[in-house]
């Protein structure tokens, strides 16, 4: 394993398996057109993993470093925390109405996520850092993606970067949905595969089982 990915391991909230895809798919795609975009970075394990494979792609790290927001009524859980009951789940406001404030889960101030970065080995010349919720920063990035990497656990999260970032994947490229077992999410992407016209790339997902939840990724056709 390389040195970079036993670092990364300690920090990671995914298992070794999902570091070593990331860290192999960051190699295969090295010299082909397009940056490596994460969108929900929590400690940097798998931007480290990227980072180490590829150490001259520009990659950009897209988090609010003030953890996970509130959910949808799309949502069943506050990810990180507890499941919801059927009356709560029905009480909350539906997509793109849940408020831009963070739940308390999974807080990674960008200080701390600057220096996992650093305590790698992995450079920080070529990382590109986006603060914010993805509802307002993800709209702004025009730039080729080889690599589309989605980690914002909740419906609105996946959809508004699939909305935005999906469009800039290029062909062949490959998009990454780390929370593809969580029902928002999962509910997310075939609700945007479906509104494009392309909810048949859904027969074609892979998965990586990981630990309660599973990693699905599929190659932009």
């Amino acid at each position: 394993m390389h040195t970079a990915l036993r670092y990364a391991a300690r920090i990671a909230y995914s298992s070794e398996s999902v570091l070593q895809f990331s860290y192999d798919m960051a190699v295969k795609y090295s010299e082909s057109l397009g940056c490596y975009v994460e969108c929900g970075v929590a400690a940097g394990a798998q931007i480290i993993a990227m980072s180490a494979g590829a150490p001259n792609k520009k990659i950009y790290a897209y988090d609010s470093f003030e953890g996970i927001p509130w959910p949808s009524n799309k949502d069943d859980q506050f990810p990180g925390i507890r499941y919801l009951d059927d009356w709560e789940q029905k009480a909350l406001p539906d997509p793109g109405h849940a408020a831009l404030a963070t739940t308390g889960a999974t807080i990674v101030p960008l200080n701390d996520f600057v220096d996992h970065i650093a305590a790698s080995g992995v450079s920080l010349k070529n990382l590109e850092i986006r603060k914010g919720w993805f509802e307002e920063t993800v709209q702004d990035h025009t730039e080729p993606i080889a690599i589309l990497r989605l980690d914002g656990d909740l419906y609105n999260s996946t959809f508004v970067c699939l909305q935005h970032l999906y469009p800039q994947v290029i062909k062949g490229g490959i998009v990454i949905i780390d929370d593809y077992g969580l029902k928002g999410c999962r509910a997310a992407v075939h609700e945007y595969f479906d509104l494009i016209g392309e909810e048949y790339l859904l027969n074609h997902f892979k998965l990586i089982e990981d630990k309660e939840s599973c990693v699905a990724w599929f190659l932009k056709p």
